[in-house]
């Protein structure tokens, strides 16, 4: 897709040229320095040796559900298989996963297995073969395009990963037991429960790119990262946003700051709410948070 720099003026176009990158570590180098920021992942391990092969990448997100990130500089077929390959490694071995997160982020940190790991793929371009195989995969297969200009760089989802349909998979809590959103909204009042649908509804018309994540106590909202962690209480939604360094406009004050030692990583912002009168106002944090996420 062709860039265009406007001029000064704000009157002529001038094209930026494509650039590529020496090698795939050059890649994979830039990524890793701005894991946190570009997919909110925290890096834990880089160049992991496994038997027969390397993990380019490990991580943990947001949510604290392992990551395996496979960079490819040109198109490659055998991208997928691979990146297979080291999934399964890390689902079947969870303690020394664990120990690898222990090592590098604290032992306080805890690894989400409550949902399958993430595969992100991490490449300039996907042959159709490759997306039609990802559209029989499920879910944890993640395609993220990138593109290279003259000091610019741009990455995007290829496939959606979760379905925007009212009926979403199931997450399972602690005991293995399966917990769906009609749970989740099932021990609220009518009125949060009025009020949490009316939100999800319209957070998920922000754009095509938006997906959820069910938890037992709790729905992500994201795109590349998650921009919002709706908390659904018995009276209120504590919602949860990310804005970064970013002065959020927030004239009624709704807002707070989240300690940094809560451990909610880059979700740095905070709200409740409980009536169906502020649903508009909540949107109006809310797609702030996705606005800065999507750039």
């Amino acid at each position: 897709m062709p860039l265009y720099r406007i001029d000064r003026e704000g009157q002529h176009l001038e094209k930026v040229d494509r650039s590529e990158f020496s090698n795939e570590a050059e890649l994979q180098s830039l990524v890793e320095q701005n894991l946190d920021f570009l997919l909110g992942v925290r890096l834990i391990a880089t160049e992991y040796p496994i038997p027969n092969g390397r993990i380019d990448s490990l991580g943990l997100d947001e949510d604290g559900i392992p990551v395996i990130i496979e960079y490819k500089w040109k198109k490659d077929l055998s991208a997928i298989i691979q990146g297979l390959f080291y999934l399964d490694w890390v689902m079947q071995n969870r303690r020394p996963f664990e120990s690898i997160v222990r090592d590098k982020l604290g032992k306080d940190v805890d690894v989400n297995w409550s949902k399958q790991p993430r595969l992100l793929i991490i490449a300039q371009d996907f042959d159709v073969k490759e997306l039609a195989a990802i559209n029989q995969m499920g879910p944890s297969i993640e395609l993220i395009k990138y593109s290279l200009y003259d000091g610019l760089f741009n990455i995007e989802e290829v496939n959606i990963v979760e379905s925007k349909s009212t009926s979403v998979p199931a997450t399972k809590d602690e005991q293995g037991r399966e917990v769906t959103i009609g749970e989740l909204t099932g021990r609220t009042t009518k009125e949060v429960e009025e009020l949490f649908y009316e939100l999800r509804e319209r957070i998920l018309a922000l754009s095509d790119s938006v997906w959820e994540k069910v938890f037992p106590t709790y729905v992500d909202y994201r795109t590349l990262s998650t921009f919002t962690s709706i908390n659904v209480q018995k009276r209120r939604l504590k919602i949860l946003i990310k804005m970064g360094d970013r002065i959020l406009e927030d004239p009624k004050r709704l807002a707070e700051p989240i300690p940094a030692s809560f451990g909610y990583g880059r979700l740095n912002t905070q709200f409740v709410i409980s009536e169906s009168n502020l649903a508009d106002y909540a949107m109006h944090l809310i797609r702030q948070a996705h606005d800065y996420v999507s750039g």
